[in-house]
């Protein structure tokens, strides 16, 4: 099911860097230097003293990048895929915001399956990708058949995620100029194409959940409304108050009046 497109936003990638971390922390509480602040990925805690010591540190942050994008995708598929009436209601309240926070929840994701599908060593520079997990193969119970659906899964993800690491490539990361001049176009992304391969990328960390620790990881560790519920909220009685306005019950613009003077006495204190 595609998205739907919000008045303003263009056709094309689903194409910022992620922007949950600040969710997850609370709104109120966040500041952008706490956010620049930030470790580049989310881990995992936990023991993980049965997985082989070649990839007993980078396991936990690969884990941990795969669960902000599943909720990035959790969030994104709540506010903009799942009603178009309840889209519609919040792009009236929200304007041109909704549109920001749409474009960056789509580049957020992309640029998780980006750069988890890097290749390990690139331009003399190591990445932490899904490609460090191949040094642990050799620690299987059976080696031989633990690295076949290691290698052709990774394959398959690596394949399926080209057009999304081109498009980080080429508009995300840097200002392609051929791109930016409309000379040469990009390929384009569709929902159910980032979908596929975010499931492909938790059914590939799941082969190492379950060859080290006997066990599968649900990536959806918290629902939609954990994270946008106070905004649902706020707009829904907005809603609410403006059909109260309409029918006498308060004077037309009290909001304002009354936002004036909350605003002065939090001043004052």
């Amino acid at each position: 099911m595609d998205a739907y497109r919000l008045a303003g936003y263009q056709d094309g990638l689903v194409g910022a860097a992620s922007f949950l971390s600040l969710l997850h922390a609370g709104l109120v509480e966040a500041s952008l230097t706490g956010y620049v602040g930030k470790t580049m990925t989310t881990t995992i805690e936990g023991d993980y003293s049965k997985y082989p010591v070649s990839i007993r540190e980078v396991f936990p942050h690969l884990a941990g990048e795969a669960c902000e994008m599943r909720q990035s995708w959790v969030v994104y598929s709540h506010l903009f895929m799942e009603k178009k009436e309840f889209t519609d209601a919040m792009a009236e309240r929200l304007g041109g915001v909704l549109v920001m926070f749409q474009s960056l929840l789509q580049d957020a994701i992309s640029l998780s399956i980006a750069r988890l599908t890097d290749k390990k060593d690139m331009n003399g520079k190591t990445n932490l990708s899904l490609w460090c997990l191949v040094a642990s193969v050799q620690d299987a119970r059976n080696a031989i058949i633990f690295g076949n659906k290691v290698k052709n899964s990774l394959d398959q993800i690596y394949a399926d995620a080209a057009n999304i690491r081109k498009h980080r490539h080429k508009r995300l990361a840097h200002f392609d100029l051929s791109v930016s001049l409309s000379t040469v176009a990009l390929p384009d992304v569709v929902f159910t194409e980032i979908r596929s391969v975010m499931e492909q990328i938790e059914a590939f960390l799941n082969l190492f959940y379950w060859e080290f620790e006997n066990t599968t990881m649900f990536f959806d560790s918290h629902s939609a409304r954990d994270i946008t519920g106070k905004a649902d909220e706020t707009m829904y009685k907005v809603q609410a108050y403006d059909l109260l306005e309409a029918e006498g019950a308060f004077p037309e613009s009290e909001w304002r009046v009354r936002a004036e003077k909350w605003i002065m006495s939090h001043k004052k204190n």
